[in-house]
């Protein structure tokens, strides 16, 4: 008897399924016999169609946790290769230019990470090479904000690469399922994006193919930016010369199109400006029209203004997207690094959890409300010869940030309404709000205020120690009785207090003096 396994084309039909789930590796014979006496409770194998019963048997071992559903879909297809090296392949999470990415669980750590695989049919020495140089790229790098290469290899002429599994959903997904982003949300994943692009170009590599469904967001916020497939080394012969314009065109640089093999950092800035207006807008800058048709459009248009799609977002904002959509690379921002500093105003310190509230076709989330910037802080003029120069960054609208120096006086910035005030404005009489100037007025004469107010307190102590002398020396002599130089007790009294009010008088008017 041969030892081989049966040909399915000439094994019972109810036998299909099994034999192919035998020969993936991944059930055992026990298990399947166990899910088929289960079915055999509520189906009959003798009148079933063979079809309907080896479905039965596959979502009777999907349910007991033996299968996933993707296992399962390609073992009734007839494909039973679950495996590469250590991995087992478990579920399938896309399919892109340079191939194909699954879930898989490394069969001995049982840790899930995402594969992906070079599909035969693609494995032309163009490709291959093209993947190899894929996997040479993400080993050098090491970014919280990219996703890290954690193995690959060659197994039964498959080439794969073996990347961290991130948790949630791409950007473009994201937001045609739960709407656009506001400005604090948008903010935080393009800044996320952007530093990761920065660590990227430092290492002479440019992305070329930067687009919301190339940044990974999880559900609390966090973001990777995946598919470095087509990046280019700036400084590597063998990524250039190819004249071949790669990348997606919605997200394209003007610079990118004419000349692929020449693209620098800008060219990534570019697409992430496309990608930051699709994030608020919830549309692509040139929607319609075919490949070619954009590319022109991306060459000689400028996109639907954001004012009209979207006219909550700050003005300050719409003019950071339009700084990373110019066409020309020398009037773009110029540089991803650049692109985090101006979207700091709006960048929370900690990454914004993603919306997970499912919205209909056309239908978006309420427009979140402008969150408006503050007023820049009124100039205060020198007080007794100290500088007014403002040391610090200056933010969006060049108003002075918590902790400046402002005229000698440290900056204590408080809202209050739209009224902002400083000790160095308060200083100066010269805080915000005109009700504000009146309360403090200016230093010197709160010091003058305050030194007149010492002084009246000093006086009224002075005569309250001579009234009390007058009253004591005038009570003494009224007791005794004896008349001092023919003068009553009473006028005795008041001369004391005059004798001493007046000695306290002159103490106080000389320490005055000297102050």
């Amino acid at each position: 008897m041969s030892s081989s396994p049966p040909d399915p084309s000439t094994a019972p039909p109810t036998a299909r399924f099994r034999e192919t789930a035998l020969a993936s590796g991944l059930v055992q014979p026990g298990q399947v016999e166990a899910a088929e006496r289960e079915v055999r409770l509520v189906l009959d194998e003798a009148a079933a169609e063979p079809g309907v019963w080896d479905q039965a048997v596959a979502d009777k071992l999907v349910a007991q946790g033996l299968l996933t559903k993707f296992q399962a879909r390609e073992m009734l297809a007839g494909r039973c290769r679950f495996r590469l090296g250590q991995y087992t392949v478990l579920d399938e999470l896309g399919r892109g230019g340079m191939g194909q990415v699954f879930r898989a669980e490394h069969a001995m750590m049982g840790r899930e990470v995402a594969l992906k695989v070079l599909p035969r049919a693609k494995s032309t020495p163009e490709y291959e090479a093209a993947f190899q140089r894929e996997i040479r790229v993400l080993a050098r790098l090491d970014h919280e904000h990219l996703v890290r290469a954690l193995d690959a290899g060659h197994d039964a002429k498959v080439y794969y690469l073996v990347t961290e599994l991130v948790p949630g959903l791409d950007l473009r997904r994201q937001v045609l399922k739960y709407g656009p982003l506001d400005e604090l949300e948008a903010a935080s994943v393009i800044t996320q994006a952007a530093q990761g692009l920065a660590y990227a170009h430092e290492q002479g590599l440019v992305h070329r193919d930067v687009k919301p469904g190339n940044l990974l967001v999880t559900q609390d916020g966090r973001v990777k930016v995946l598919d470095l497939g087509l990046a280019g080394s700036m400084l590597d012969a063998e990524s250039k010369g190819t004249g071949r314009v790669v990348g997606t065109m919605d997200y394209m640089a003007p610079e990118q199109i004419r000349s692929p093999d020449t693209v620098g950092p800008a060219a990534d800035v570019y697409g992430l400006g496309c990608t930051l207006y699709f994030a608020l807008t919830g549309q692509v800058p040139f929607p319609g029209g075919t490949r070619k048709e954009k590319a022109q459009r991306q060459l000689t248009e400028s996109p639907t203004p954001l004012a009209q799609l979207a006219p909550h977002i700050n003005a300050e904002l719409r003019l950071v997207v339009e700084g990373m959509m110019k066409k020309s690379p020398a009037e773009r921002i110029g540089t991803a690094q650049e692109v985090v500093q101006r979207l700091r105003p709006w960048t929370p310190r900690s990454a914004v959890p993603m919306p997970r509230t499912p919205v209909s076709a056309g239908e978006r989330r309420p427009a979140a409300v402008a969150r408006p910037l503050p007023p820049p802080l009124p100039a205060v003029a020198p007080w007794r010869g100290e500088s007014s120069a403002v040391d610090s960054i200056s933010g969006p609208s060049g108003q002075a940030g918590a902790g400046t120096v402002v005229g000698g006086w440290p900056t204590v910035v408080e809202p209050h309404g739209n009224d902002f005030k400083s000790l160095a404005g308060f200083a100066n009489g010269r805080g915000a709000s005109p009700a504000g100037r009146r309360a403090a007025g200016s230093m010197p004469a709160l010091v003058a205020t305050a030194g007149s107010r010492r002084r009246r307190m000093a006086w009224a102590r002075a005569m309250a120690i001579a009234a009390a002398a007058g009253v004591v020396v005038g009570w003494g002599l009224a007791i005794n009785g004896e008349p001092l130089a023919g003068l009553s007790p009473w006028a005795v009294g008041w001369l004391a207090f005059f004798i001493l009010g007046g000695v306290q008088a002159a103490a106080l008017a000389a320490g005055g003096t000297r102050r």
